[in-house]
């Protein structure tokens, strides 16, 4: 990833596994003392990882980790252990030190740890001090060449597969699948979501390969629907009774499910009751969490307002068919995006996902390394014929969305010339913000509106 940490450094992409693993070598391993739930994919593997840690902190009596990325608001939120972010002094203390071993290494370890490559040592070390067996963690960048692969797995995950990252991971599907599919290790088993196609081919072969025991989504578990809309999972030899998700969205019940079928992969084979499991995992369900992915801005003043972390023409799609319940519901008569992305993405194919369902666009110019120009933004608009309007930065672009979406605002609207096209007038009541097209995007929303998330 690029961009910047909170620290003020870049965040530069840097695949191989050599310095991570002479980090490691210097520091004792701390990698060696537990275990992951290895998750990978292009999309859903945060709030898998949510379910999952939520459901094994309920299923064993030893403190849990959890590491994922990138981060919204604090650098902290990537590494967890108890539910309890890593204080930032402790962090800061675990990064010098991880910059101390990138200055001691020589050019046969690539030279300098990356920053995602230093967050990685520091996570690892703070599962060392913590006394964390078990570890929920979230590849950030394909598989191969991620430093979440220099640990040692329980189990493996690849939640879905779709173009994204090409320029590290490759252009074509098999290409994205091969690197995702290296955290297979030899004996480990593997759990799949809904994989198709060539996608599938390649995984299950890899898994295969390995002599790692496959279990795939629709095949060897599956969900459905029960009264009320509570969600019954159905896994090799348990099922979990019917369980209203913690988190909006359709799209949420594959990962819940991936995440129940990895806790009892693991559960069943450490002599797991199955009574045990089901109560740990739908109460786990019940109450994850993941800030981001298709939530509700919290606070008052926020009302109206949803975020959603969707970067990719897959991800778009899954958040277009939430937004169109939405207006199908009554619950909203107008939906206007906040929106900016990363210059690297599919602009056009997010937008030709959700043109039918969003009334109205609001671009603002992300603080990061990597964004797209809002000229950019408004040329892809342009092409695409929708409406849309340009804003100075996210604050203008709030107020310029929240009176385009009907919602009652307190400041003047800085930065945003006339409508460009068919819409002109408030929504009146009912009018949905959604802001999306990066977690970068989302992150603002929440540093501007919410605060840090604990």
């Amino acid at each position: 990833m690029t961009g910047r940490d909170r620290f003020g450094r870049p965040e530069i992409v840097r695949p191989g596994l050599e310095r991570i693993r002479a980090a490691f070598e210097m520091s004792g391993h701390p990698e060696r003392s537990f275990l992951t739930f290895h998750i990978a994919g292009t999309n859903g593997k945060g709030s898998t990882a949510a379910f999952l840690e939520a459901i094994m902190r309920r299923l064993v009596s030893e403190p849990v980790g959890l590491y994922t990325s990138p981060h919204l608001v604090s650098p902290e939120e990537r590494i967890r252990v108890a539910g309890a972010k890593i204080p930032i002094e402790d962090l800061r203390r675990a990064l010098r030190r991880a910059a101390r071993f990138s200055r001691e290494m020589g050019p046969d370890n690539g030279n300098r740890l990356s920053y995602f490559e230093e967050m990685t040592w520091a996570a690892c070390d703070w599962f060392r001090k913590k006394s964390a067996r078990l570890v929920v963690m979230e590849a950030g960048l394909g598989g191969r060449w991620d430093a979440t692969s220099a640990c040692n797995p329980a189990v493996s995950i690849v939640t879905t597969v779709g173009k994204d990252h090409q320029e590290w991971l490759g252009d074509s599907l098999r290409e994205i699948a091969s690197e995702k599919a290296e955290i297979f290790r030899r004996g480990v088993p593997a759990i799949l979501g809904r994989l198709r196609g060539i996608t599938r081919s390649v995984a299950t072969t890899r898994a295969k390969e390995r002599g790692s025991p496959i279990w795939e989504l629709g095949r060897d578990f599956s969900w459905e629907v029960s009264r009320g809309g509570r969600i019954r999972m159905n896994l090799p030899g348990v099922s979990v009774p019917a369980t209203r998700l913690g988190m909006a969205g359709e799209f949420q019940r594959d990962n819940a499910a991936i995440a129940c079928a990895a806790a009892w992969r693991w559960a069943s084979e450490m002599g797991k009751a199955p009574g045990d499991f089901s109560r740990a995992a739908s109460e786990g369900m019940a109450v994850a969490r993941w800030p981001g992915r298709f939530t509700m801005l919290p606070g008052k003043r926020n009302a109206g307002a949803w975020a959603d972390g969707a970067h990719n023409p897959e991800a778009a799609r899954a958040l277009g068919i939430e937004l169109e319940r939405l207006k199908k519901g009554k619950r909203t008569t107008r939906i206007v995006a906040l929106w900016s992305m990363l210059r690297d993405k599919d602009i056009s194919g997010f937008i030709r996902e959700l043109s039918d369902v969003v009334d109205g666009w609001v671009i603002f110019p992300m603080e990061h390394e990597r964004a797209a120009t809002s000229e950019s933004l408004s040329a892809a608009c342009r092409r695409r014929g929708v409406a849309h309007r340009m804003s100075a930065d996210f604050a203008a672009g709030w107020e310029t969305a929240r009176r385009w979406a009907g919602h009652p605002t307190n400041r003047t609207d800085r930065g945003a010339g006339p409508p460009t096209n068919r819409i002109d007038r408030g929504a009146g009541p009912g009018g949905i913000v959604i802001v999306c097209g990066s977690l970068a995007a989302v992150g603002e929303a929440y540093r501007h509106r919410v605060g840090e998330i604990t």
